[in-house]
């Protein structure tokens, strides 16, 4: 029997300074795992309450984002979007304006979402050949981290893998190709990249050949006598307790790394993770107003550092996002998820974002700008540019129904030497010109997004210029 897997890579991870070692490789070392110590009722009581709060808010929030959108494909069947355990959803359409699946979404692929159920065993995945089409099925687990079958890793011809858990051991076909995730319940987002509005039958036709095979019947959804939760509202507007409830049982329900067991044991101490339900009935109320605190701070802080997410790529105000990858990046993480959920490895999408101009002043459709790209970001698959307000994180109508350019773009217009010249403005009009990307009227930020990105992408040589304001474009974006 030959059985291939995919490789980990996370040996790669920066060696800590120190270095560690595993309680279990130690002789005569007692390390119990019991409740801590807790100060009485009381201000010290209350401090550390609102401490282990936000570290907690921090830690599960693509869990509990993540928990929302599993709730709605495959828990509910209320909702709109519910298609249950181990069946792709597919669009139709590019994302766009409204978009309800997540935030900052591109817009030049189909996207096709699935929530798998592996407590029965392995899910086989099927991709047919796409030949030098984009595509990637991206599986998160449930904690937010990323892997992707696609072009890169699955190559053109597409092919067919079994995910399992790190703990199934049952018989593999010959030759088959098993891919080993964290978390029995796993995120898929498939993405299949759309040329223009001609290509998008054919891209259409080709999304829904991408199969799921459940190979046994699921043991967890159904049989569970612990209620999966049923959300009050959008997962960022719930309040502390009900948030910290949803965090606990995915806790309970799904593994988390070795490395973690120390933070999250520490979470014990406010009951998330531990042998029962959480439950703060029983808290005075000046703990439960130091819960509430703890998770203003974490939303906070998440949202202090969204502009600073990434390393800055040059001198010019872009930042490189190193997204899907976080190792013990938590905040990193946390901030990722909440601009806007399914991030990819950066091997696949080289993302850059920037909130500023070249100048350092805030992007806003009051002005208008030109952007030069001399040269393109090299690419092996496409790369594009899209615009989102900065408060609701999402893609803004304008009269061309145009939410990105990209180097497919019908009529785009290069210079001799490849260069590309594009301009963003929130005046265009119903038919701007082809290198007009349209903009929101406030405040906003641009991802220019680099698919198969090229060695250049890939160490940082290559970067993205400074977006210029200029006074003279006309409301079709042409410069006068």
């Amino acid at each position: 029997m030959s059985v291939s897997t995919w490789p980990s890579a996370f040996g790669q991870y920066p060696d800590p300074p120190r270095p560690s070692y595993a309680t279990t490789d130690v002789g005569l070392l007692q390390a119990p795992v019991v409740d801590d110590v807790l100060p009485a009722d009381g201000p010290e009581l209350d401090a550390l309450t609102r401490s282990l709060v936000r570290d907690a808010v921090v830690y599960g929030l693509p869990v509990v984002l993540q928990y929302e959108h599993l709730l709605h494909l495959a828990l509910d069947p209320e909702h709109p979007s519910y298609v249950g355990f181990n069946t792709l959803r597919h669009e139709d359409a590019p994302a766009g304006p409204g978009y309800p699946g997540f935030k900052t979404p591109n817009a030049d692929t189909l996207y096709s979402s699935a929530w798998l159920d592996l407590t029965g065993g392995p899910v086989e995945l099927d991709v047919p050949a796409m030949g030098a089409r984009y595509y990637t099925a991206h599986f998160l687990d449930l904690f937010s981290n990323a892997v992707n079958l696609s072009t890169r890793t699955l190559g053109p011809d597409g092919g067919r893998a079994w995910l399992a858990t790190t703990d199934w051991d049952g018989e593999v076909p010959e030759g088959t190709r098993v891919l080993r995730v964290a978390t029995p319940y796993l995120w898929l987002l498939l993405r299949v990249f759309v040329r223009d509005a001609d290509d998008l039958p054919t891209a259409r036709a080709l999304q829904r050949l991408v199969t799921l095979r459940p190979l046994a019947a699921s043991t967890g959804a159904e049989a569970d006598d612990d209620a999966w939760p049923i959300l009050s509202g959008p997962a960022e507007e719930l309040g502390a307790e009900e948030f910290l409830t949803v965090l606990d049982h995915c806790l309970r329900h799904s593994p988390h790394p070795v490395q973690e067991d120390a933070l999250v044991h520490h979470l014990t101490a406010i009951g998330l993770g531990a042998r029962r339900p959480f439950d703060c009935d029983a808290w005075s109320e000046s703990r439960r107003d130091a819960m509430r605190q703890g998770y203003d701070d974490a939303f906070a802080l998440v949202r202090s550092v969204l502009t600073r997410r990434g390393i800055p790529a040059g001198d010019a105000g872009w930042r490189t996002l190193r997204s899907g990858t976080y190792g013990f990046n938590y905040l990193h993480r946390a901030a990722t998820s909440y601009q806007g959920l399914g991030a990819t490895v950066r091997e696949e999408s080289g993302p850059y974002t920037t909130f500023v101009d070249g100048s350092g002043e805030a992007l806003d459709g009051s002005r208008a700008y030109v952007l030069r790209l001399d040269p393109p970001p090299p690419v092996d698959a496409f790369w594009s540019i899209s615009a989102y307000d900065v408060q609701t994180r999402e893609l803004v109508e304008n009269p061309a129904e145009r939410y990105s350019v990209n180097d497919h773009s019908r009529g785009l217009v290069c210079g001799d030497d490849g260069s590309v010249e594009l301009r963003l403005t929130s005046r265009a009009g119903a038919d701007p010109a082809p290198n007009v990307l349209p903009v929101p009227p406030g405040r906003f930020y641009l991802v220019l997004r680099a698919y198969l990105g090229g060695e250049a992408v890939l160490d940082g040589s290559w970067t993205p210029p400074p977006v210029l304001p200029v006074d003279d474009l006309d409301t079709d974006g042409d410069t006068r």
